[in-house]
């Protein structure tokens, strides 16, 4: 029987290096070379591990009573000290596989959310130690901002794409709420299994004036909007008849209603 030990170090190992090859597929390649600091598997692994307990440990009851509800906001606070050599590409990108992390064990899970899941990692330069902390859309515990405005849920929006294999899919987005995602891995708002598609490969947002724009979030072949190509940090609005291009991927833009 396989050793538990080194199951978890191959897992380690394998989000250590698809962290590397987000990184090399969405920054020059001379900031991917062997002088590139970055983080040791281990602590990689680790923080994939303190994701799902802080997932656990934080989980609601839904509406019959049971603790099956779990956070879907994300921050992972690095201390200065552990990143102060790192770019902040690489912190971002870490940020992105910790992501596709919690989808996978949540969606595996049958947990359900308050909203799209993400997750933030950056540095917090009075933090003594790395942190990880969770906190659900539409928290009563949070108070609204003063002169905020309460949107309420005739402001969301549903996109309805049609693939390219004949399937259909809804995605409802909500104002002021995380992404929805696109991508190849369990728990993306819109999963598309094809070899083309990233694990986490695009997102879909809600923005103000109920405009929904798409962005490519550092996939390895790219996100297409009528054949062009998005780029690093670009968002394109969508509209009825629009295709999207998730690699070789393609979805069409049925309905925004």
């Amino acid at each position: 029987m396989a050793d538990r030990g080194d199951s978890v170090l191959d897992k380690a190992e394998s989000l250590a290096r698809r962290i590397l090859e987000r990184l090399g597929s969405k920054v020059d390649s001379k900031l991917a070379t062997a002088n590139e600091q970055t983080l040791k598997p281990q602590v990689i692994g680790e923080l994939a591990s303190r994701v799902e307990r802080v997932i656990e440990s934080n989980l609601a009851k839904d509406e019959h009573g049971v603790r099956r509800v779990a956070p879907n906001r994300f921050r992972v606070l690095f201390t200065y000290e552990e990143t102060s050599a790192l770019s902040a590409q690489y912190i971002e990108a870490v940020g992105k596989e910790l992501t596709a992390t919690a989808l996978e064990y949540i969606n595996n899970r049958r947990y359900e959310t308050r909203g799209p899941i993400a997750l933030e990692a950056c540095r917090d330069l009075f933090a003594k130690t790395t942190t990880v902390r969770a906190d659900f859309d539409g928290n009563v515990d949070q108070p609204a901002s003063a002169g905020q405005d309460s949107r309420s849920s005739d402001d969301s929006k549903c996109v309805f794409f049609n693939s390219s294999d004949g399937r259909s899919y809804r995605v409802e987005l909500k104002p002021g709420s995380a992404p929805a995602y696109i991508g190849r891995a369990a728990g993306n708002a819109v999963r598309i299994d094809d070899p083309s598609v990233s694990r986490l490969h695009c997102s879909i947002t809600l923005r103000s004036g109920g405009i929904v724009v798409i962005a490519d979030v550092g996939s390895a072949n790219g996100t297409y909007v009528n054949e062009d190509l998005l780029g690093r940090d670009e968002a394109r609005s969508l509209g009825t008849g629009d295709i999207v291009g998730v690699g070789d991927f393609k979805l069409t833009v049925s309905e925004i209603a």
